[in-house]
């Protein structure tokens, strides 16, 4: 019975040889959808395996995809290989091969990032690689919001934009 309310039943599938040990449940192909208190849709949550320890208050994912909707709409997309939800703290952890995208086209590409579910922050120790408006920011450390819309890299190592900046312009 608690399977139904955690993922939908006709996706989910157990598995045999685990990756985490001593987990009390272990699924493939799970999805796991939140609403807020209106009906809307908040988060939808794909991996294809998880792992889920009661005791412990926490889930561990792989191959997972994390979709954030504002008002009923895609915001963005983070990517990963590995996730830890420690729903003590309401933070998704997650490592290796991290890829974020946004609806308006912002992404954040690292190997480890901290994710705030409650006030939707990120941070990230490691090295980062944001882009934006056509502006590529290197460096290591990071706070941001979800949107990327305010990003602040702690140790910025390389800045470059779009196109040459010493090419004169072509006027017709």
């Amino acid at each position: 019975l608690m399977l139904g309310v955690m993922c939908k039943k006709e996706t989910a599938i157990k598995i045999e040889k685990e990756k985490e040990s001593g987990s009390t449940i272990s699924l493939r192909n799970f999805t796991r959808d939140s609403f807020d208190q209106d009906g809307v849709i908040v988060w939808k949550l794909k991996a294809e395996e998880s792992f889920v320890f009661f005791e412990e208050n926490r889930t561990v994912f792989y191959s997972l995809i994390f979709d954030q909707f504002e008002k009923g709409k895609l915001d963005s997309t983070l990517k990963g290989d590995r996730g830890e939800v420690n729903h003590t703290t309401k933070k998704l952890n997650v490592k290796g091969n991290i890829f974020l995208i946004t609806t308006d086209k912002k992404t954040l590409e690292a190997e480890e990032l901290l994710y705030n579910i409650e006030d939707k922050t990120l941070v990230s120790e490691k090295a980062v690689v944001v882009t934006t408006g056509g502006t590529v920011i290197r460096g290591v450390g990071l706070r941001a919001d979800k949107n990327l819309n305010k990003v602040t890299i702690l140790k910025p190592t390389a800045i470059s934009r779009e196109g040459n900046p010493l090419e004169k312009k072509k006027e017709d």
